[in-house]
C-alpha cells in the first residue's frame, strides 16, 4: 500500500500537557470515524485509516454512538414490516 505524509501545523499551546503521538492516533481515528459516518470510507478502509482492524474500529465506532450498520430507510421499513408478518 503506497502512502502519502500530509503535514498538519497545530498552535504548540494546544499540545501542553498531550503527548504527540496520541494526538496523531486520536486524529487518525476521528478522521477515520467520521468519514465512515458520512459513507466516504467503507468500514475496511476506515479501520486502515484508524490503524485498528475491523473488529477493534466497530468498538470505537459503537463507543462514539455511530451506527456500525447503516439501513437505508426503505430497507428498514421492508425488514421491519417483514418481521411484523412472522409474529
Amino acid at each position: 500500500m503506497e502512502l502519502e505524509t500530509l503535514k498538519i501545523k497545530i498552535p504548540k499551546e494546544l499540545l501542553i500537557g498531550i503527548e504527540k503521538g496520541k494526538f496523531v492516533e486520536d486524529i487518525k481515528l476521528f478522521t477515520a470515524m467520521k468519514l465512515y459516518e458520512e459513507g466516504v470510507l467503507s468500514l475496511g478502509k476506515a479501520a486502515v485509516l484508524a490503524g485498528e482492524n475491523e473488529e477493534e474500529f466497530m468498538k470505537a465506532l459503537s463507543e462514539h454512538r455511530i451506527d456500525v450498520i447503516r439501513y437505508p430507510k426503505d430497507e428498514l421499513d421492508e425488514e421491519r414490516e417483514f418481521l411484523k408478518g412472522m409474529k
